[in-house]
């Protein structure tokens, strides 16, 4: 995991009845997920409630609401579900180096190995580092890489539904401290390696779901990228390259304790219109015509953090308040529909459960009903 520090200003702007107005700075302090599972430090506090990973890979009926899920091997075998009291309906892993893409850890020796049910899996994409560009990338240059990744996952995901792997593709791409990085320039050759990917995807693992993952902030130091225009609409073929939009979110930078507060923060925009809070990001997601999902969230529990911490169970309140207003079929969503949400309960400022820096947002967060429901 990484840790990025990044610098914007933000106009908040009016959504429905809601009008807050000005200029704000913001610094938007962000983190990055592991290469391979990890789990929160401290000893593992046992549950009364039986693990079991056993489920239906997908609702057999409507399902009004959305798939609720989160990160770490407490949520792979059971027991993080059974604590919250309502099941992980989808889980959260990273595979992100070059060698890890190869190898997918994760789904092929990690905790994810016999999971059934959906899984958000995050890979890198390219490693800049290394003098990888995306200009290559649109020329096909690391095709041979990305097919060994698919096909490695193909392989270790057997007979499960490839319906159930939504693959982040060079998620967070427009961090500047990120090894897979676009800057603003180049996007074009970012929409163009996207849609090599896609192809692939289509060859060697059809029915799985390609998601176009940023930060819910964008890095200055890109050069004004627009994430908007990373977007890669359809392929030749008329079929969507991408097929989820979704974004990363924490609360800090501004670390939000009220409803006023939030409503500000998730109403955020940049002054030329880019989207920041995540309900502008969802509105996005509408007008290009795809579901939206939260590929990673929580709260920063740390009131040292200099971005601003410590307990919010408004926060949690607010975001499960917003999700449910933005729910629907889990099984035919619609644009703009949120589909799924992934609670980061990794490191210490940012997990609920078994070990907690705060235990008032994590109470908050198991007494509500997340996720989806029979119709």
């Amino acid at each position: 995991m990484r840790r990025r520090l990044v610098t914007a200003a933000i106009v908040v702007a009016s959504v429905g009845a809601l009008t807050v107005a000005g200029l704000a700075a913001a610094s938007l302090h962000h983190r990055h997920g592991p290469s391979r599972v990890a789990t929160p430090s401290g000893p593992v506090t046992p549950t009364s409630a039986a693990p079991s990973t056993a489920a239906s890979a997908t609702p057999s009926a409507a399902w009004q609401g959305w798939l609720s899920g989160a990160s770490s091997d407490e949520s792979a075998d059971g027991r993080y579900g059974a604590w919250r009291g309502t099941p992980i309906q989808i889980g959260g892993t990273w595979d992100n180096g070059n060698a890890e893409q190869v190898e997918m850890y994760s789904i092929c020796k990690g905790a994810w190995t016999t999971w059934n049910k959906p899984l958000d899996v995050a890979i890198g994409a390219i490693d800049v580092t290394r003098g990888e560009t995306w200009a290559a990338a649109a020329k096909g240059a690391y095709t041979a890489r990305w097919t060994k990744n698919l096909t490695r996952i193909k392989e270790c995901w057997g007979s499960r539904d490839p319906a159930l792997l939504y693959i982040r593709f060079a998620h967070e791409m427009n961090l500047l401290s990120i090894n897979w990085h676009v800057r603003a320039g180049e996007e074009a050759a970012f929409v163009k390696a996207l849609t090599i990917y896609s192809d692939l995807r289509h060859q060697i693992l059809p029915g799985a779901r390609i998601v176009l993952c940023a930060n819910d902030g964008t890095d200055p130091g890109l050069g004004g990228l627009d994430i908007r225009k990373l977007w890669p609409g359809k392929d030749a073929q008329g079929r969507p390259v991408a097929d989820v939009y979704a974004v990363d979110s924490y609360n800090m930078h501004p670390h939000v304790t009220t409803r006023a507060e939030f409503l500000k923060k998730i109403n955020g925009v940049y002054p030329n219109g880019i989207p920041l809070g995540i309900e502008k990001h969802r509105q996005f997601a509408a007008q290009v015509g795809a579901p939206f999902a939260i590929g990673e969230w929580s709260n920063n529990g740390d009131p040292d953090n200099a971005g601003g911490g410590g307990e919010s169970p408004t926060y949690v309140q607010e975001f499960y308040r917003w999700a449910a207003s933005h729910a629907g079929d889990v099984r035919h969503p619609a644009p703009g529909q949120l589909l799924y949400e992934i609670h980061f309960n990794l490191w210490n400022q940012y997990a609920f459960w078994p070990r907690t820096d705060q235990p008032r947002t994590a109470a908050a967060y198991r007494a509500l009903k997340w996720g989806t429901g029979p119709a």
